[in-house]
């Protein structure tokens, strides 16, 4: 099996450079939600505004970029595969969520779930919702 089948192509795009597109633009992503997540350290078991923050700021930019980026292009696999993929963050929100559960805060997780979720989504809902 060859990682790169000649010609290199998916979707009329060359491989190697998507590849790269999507990495680069994820160290950017994700060194940025280091960064928040250091700015805004949080203690296990207790809110975690730097998740709920990068995941909500996350949804309005990748709702945006739905917009105004055509899905598979070069400048989607760098800013909202890369840059975007890189920035929110699934794996630590399921953290944050079993932390809670350890904690034995339940009631906690269920609304940290909840918001991020329904937030989430209704963001991106009205962010791409054509104009009335």
């Amino acid at each position: 099996m060859q990682l790169f089948p000649a010609p290199a192509q998916v979707r009329g795009r060359l491989l190697p450079i998507a590849v790269a597109l999507v990495a680069a633009g994820g160290a950017v992503g994700a060194t940025a939600r280091w960064l928040a997540g250091t700015l805004l350290e949080a203690e296990p078991a207790t809110w975690p505004w730097s998740t709920l923050c990068v995941n909500i700021v996350g949804c309005v930019m990748i709702g945006v970029a739905a917009r105004h980026i055509e899905r598979g292009s070069r400048q989607w696999d760098f800013i909202v595969t890369g840059v975007l993929g890189g920035f929110t963050t699934m794996s630590s929100f399921a953290i944050e969520l079993n932390d809670f559960v350890d904690a034995g805060r339940s009631g906690m997780a269920f609304g940290y779930g909840t918001t991020t979720v329904v937030v989430g989504a209704g963001i991106i809902t009205l962010v791409t919702r054509e104009p009335s």
